[in-house]
């Protein structure tokens, strides 16, 4: 699974039945470990200690907090593919 389609699976994640959400959950903790991603592995762990708890307005907290983290990892791969496939001299420009 790639980053893109974590971020999609994450939000699409919506109140609705708890044993729905706890899989699909448990899905994406899954990826996350397999992307290498343990920040983000660590936050959808607090999201399912927080529905667990019927806390709904902290597991929502922690998924947008995870998407956003998520968010933030496919642009610095991007970034970091970019610069290798500028090379030497095209990083050098930008300095």
């Amino acid at each position: 699974m790639s980053i893109k389609s974590l971020i999609a699976a994450l939000n699409s994640l919506s109140v609705g039945e708890l044993s729905t959400l706890e899989g699909r959950l448990r899905q994406a903790r899954e990826q996350s470990a397999q992307l290498g991603l343990s920040e983000v592995e660590q936050i959808l762990a607090e999201a399912s200690q927080r529905l667990d708890a019927s806390d709904l307005k902290g597991f929502r907290k922690r998924i947008h907090h995870a998407v956003s983290r998520l968010g933030h990892v496919r642009e610095q791969r991007s970034a970091e593919r970019s610069g290798q496939a500028s090379g030497r001299f095209g990083r050098r420009a930008h300095e």
